[in-house]
């Protein structure tokens, strides 16, 4: 009968480590499994959030502004990387002026800009864009008579207000700048500007200094 008892206890005993793993096997077991997890192929697609921001911030941005007269001749500038296209401008001297008809320095300065104009038909093209000016367009049409104005003078004030907003923190100034602001280009790229009015010797001087610069090659 003993041996009857001892022959069963022993049957038990081997069904059940045949039902379970060893601790050992168990622990092997987890081991090979975190590794597979861990060697898993990475999703192809990638969250932006982890794209690095130099490569972001390396993105070029492109404007494009459409300056516009009274006789709706139209004059583009675009911009990338600080470069500056004139598209339909041959001169390679370009001077964008910001002013209003109602400041005073900026009316004191058309004279000058006039003459300078003049005096550099074929290596200066100066682009007036008004600003921040209500001006009706009969209005406009006798103020440059009477002012003399003999320059390019857009009243598109939507797309002179987008450059000005581009081009002001550039020169390290905020929205109230001080008028005119004049902007010296040579070969699309930023050269000098003039804060307020300046005398015409002193642009005449920048300018003369790039048309020598162009004859040196």
């Amino acid at each position: 009968m003993k041996h009857i008892y001892l022959l069963i206890v022993g049957i038990f005993l081997l069904s059940a480590c045949n039902n379970e793993s060893p601790p050992e096997q168990k622990k092997e077991f987890k081991i090979r499994e975190e590794k597979n997890s861990s060697t898993k192929a990475p999703s192809s697609a990638t969250p932006l959030s982890i794209i690095p921001t130099k490569i972001i911030s390396k993105i070029p941005i492109e404007y494009t502004f459409t300056f516009e007269d009274l006789e709706k001749h139209s004059s583009v500038i675009k911009m990338k990387e600080d470069v500056y296209d004139f598209t339909n401008i041959q001169q390679p001297i370009v001077m964008v002026t910001l002013f209003s008809t109602w400041c005073p320095p900026c009316r004191g300065q058309i004279p000058h800009l006039s003459n300078l104009q003049q005096k550099f038909k074929k290596e200066l093209f100066i682009l007036g864009a008004l600003v921040h000016d209500d001006i009706k367009e009969e209005k406009l049409k006798k103020f440059i008579i009477s002012e003399k104005a003999l320059f390019y003078i857009s009243n598109n004030q939507q797309e002179n207000l987008k450059f000005s907003d581009m081009i002001t923190p550039k020169l390290r100034l905020g929205k109230n700048f001080p008028m005119p602001l004049m902007i010296l280009f040579f070969h699309g790229k930023y050269f000098t500007h003039y804060e307020g009015s300046m005398p015409e010797e002193m642009i005449q001087s920048d300018i003369e200094q790039l048309i020598e610069k162009m004859k040196k090659g």
